[in-house]
């Protein structure tokens, strides 16, 4: 298993101590994130979209398994939380500019 970056480490530690701004500070401030069929961009939608997650999931991540591919940070990880099947396997990749995530892609 790969070691997670430190932004990448950060993301999911915030996520699941419930820090959106801690959270929303491991993105740089042009970054993508494309969830549940959507893109946003920007820290501005970024930490809108954080703090929703938060307040309708209530989502746990735990990582299984990380991997470098192709430049970017695949990882694969549990969530459990507040929605039905949960707990899923859901991959999340990301790409890194300057120590922060640029783009995030959760499937």
């Amino acid at each position: 298993m790969t070691v997670l970056d430190t932004a990448i480490d950060c993301y999911f530690s915030a996520t699941n101590e419930r820090n959106n701004t801690l959270a929303a500070e491991c993105f740089d401030p042009d970054a993508s994130v494309f969830d549940e069929g959507e893109q946003l961009t920007g820290l501005e939608s970024i930490q809108r979209w954080l703090q929703q997650t938060q307040q309708k999931y209530q989502p746990m991540i735990q990582v299984l398994t990380a991997e470098r591919n192709y430049g970017e940070v695949w990882v694969k990880a549990n969530v459990s939380g507040q929605f039905q099947g949960s707990p899923i396997q859901l991959n999340y990749v990301f790409a890194l500019q300057d120590g922060k995530i640029s783009r995030l892609m959760i499937r």
